[in-house]
């Protein structure tokens, strides 16, 4: 590191410290926790998931609501707007969990009772959305590089707020294991999906280049077999170690570095952490000789994370950005695509398989949250489109103004699912 580099980086410390940002940091955190216990309060009161509570005041704590506070200076705006960019580490701990939690459920019986049902019901519904989405996009005049980015994107469903759904409500029951093992394995065949479509996008937008197996398969074929090995070795290590160990605290810190370490350990060596924590999820599932008695720990420290990060994943739904009805025609088309595409790819998928009447029915239902991942990914397109910065802006505000349908009708979708289903057994 150059001299000049080592300076800038004291001047930026200094700012840090004369400016007192942990001071800013520590007050957005005071207000998330208090907004948290509230949203619990009155969503029980109200009878909806949590989870859309968080998002909906996520929402009135967005850049773009609390830019038009009349008592606020511009001063305090900026202020407010760096503090909650500042918090994009909580997403990449939440998803981390997040994913751990799917592995976990994801046993290698169910894997083989579902079989078929659960090949044709991701593949169908994950391409579904990528093709209906496509094609919409070019059925209104989109170019090709826009619509084929935004079908790969669409083909991802978050896992996160289906599963805290089906935690809350205590879900049991073929629906339930289903849609887990769906919405776990969803995000590896969005990730394919888009790991092929965007060099494709790359190269038709900037007409240079040539896209070659290498790019466009190899790659990232490596890249999901390493984030696979490197989860499951992971986690057979920390596992094997874990179910010797009696102590709490043992238990907690083994736990929380096996899915922080496999997370550095997926960014250091390019892989998905996303995929490389489930596989340490089903690493703890499947290679422990005794049950390593970690739920009560996991659900009882990840309950703060994940309401932090659904209200700042809310805070970053920009409801003021509406700038124009072409926009708007825009973001319904890819929103209505995408639902039909998850909803009868699903459908499709189940009855091709024979599954049983209540998944083909309700299915579908427990697809539509969108947040997360698909959000991780238009981060990746305006970082790799930097010479189009237009392009990642646009695809990054219509995934943001189409979540803040999605993940207030993605969660009371999948309610409306698993209580039709009956597999519903709340908690008193």
């Amino acid at each position: 590191m150059s001299l000049e580099a080592v300076k800038n980086l004291q001047d930026l410390r200094m700012w840090f410290l004369v400016s007192q940002v942990s001071n800013k940091e520590l007050y957005m955190i005071g207000v998330l926790a208090i907004l948290a216990l509230v949203v619990v309060l009155l969503t029980k009161q109200l009878k909806i998931p949590i989870v859309v509570g968080y998002v909906f005041f996520g929402i009135l704590l967005s850049i773009s609501v609390v830019e038009h506070f009349p008592f606020l200076s511009t001063t305090q705006k900026e202020w407010y707007a760096f503090t909650v960019e500042s918090f994009d580490y909580v997403a990449d701990v939440s998803l981390a969990f997040i994913a751990f939690t799917i592995g976990s459920e994801l046993s290698v019986k169910i894997l083989r009772n579902l079989g078929k049902k659960l090949f044709f019901i991701v593949i169908l519904e994950s391409f579904g959305a990528f093709l209906l989405v496509t094609i919409a996009m070019l059925a209104i005049s989109k170019p090709f590089y826009l619509a084929i980015i935004l079908g790969a994107i669409a083909s991802a469903t978050a896992p996160a707020a289906t599963v805290m759904v089906l935690k809350e409500y205590n879900a049991k029951g073929t629906l339930t294991s289903t849609l887990l093992a769906v919405v776990g394995i969803d995000d590896a065949v969005a990730l394919t999906i888009f790991s092929f479509a965007e060099p494709i996008s790359l190269i038709n937008a900037s007409g240079a280049g040539h896209l070659s197996i290498t790019n466009a398969f190899l790659t990232p074929l490596v890249e999901i077999i390493g984030a696979i090995i490197c989860g499951l070795l992971m986690g057979y290590l920390s596992v094997k170690l874990i179910v010797k160990f009696e102590e709490k605290t043992k238990k907690v810190l083994t736990l929380i570095a096996a899915v922080l370490g496999a997370s550095a350990l997926a960014v250091f060596f390019d892989l998905s952490p996303l995929i490389t924590n489930m596989a340490v999820g089903f690493a703890y599932r499947n290679f422990a000789t005794k049950n390593p008695g970690i739920a009560d720990y996991l659900e009882t420290f990840t309950i703060p994370l994940y309401a932090m990060f659904f209200m700042l994943a809310g805070t970053k739904i920009r409801i003021m950005a509406i700038t124009s009805v072409g926009f708007l025609i825009m973001a319904l088309v890819y929103t209505l695509a995408r639902i039909a595409g998850k909803i009868g790819g699903a459908s499709l998928g189940a009855y091709l398989a024979k599954a049983e009447p209540k998944i083909k029915k309700y299915i579908g239902l427990g697809l539509l949250s969108q947040i997360g991942v698909a959000v991780a990914l238009a981060y990746t397109v305006q970082r790799d489109f930097i010479n189009m910065p237009q392009v990642g802006l646009l695809v990054f505000n219509i995934l943001l103004f189409t979540t803040a349908i999605t993940e207030v009708v993605g969660p009371m979708m999948t309610k409306y699912a698993i209580t039709q289903a009956g597999e519903v057994h709340e908690n008193s």
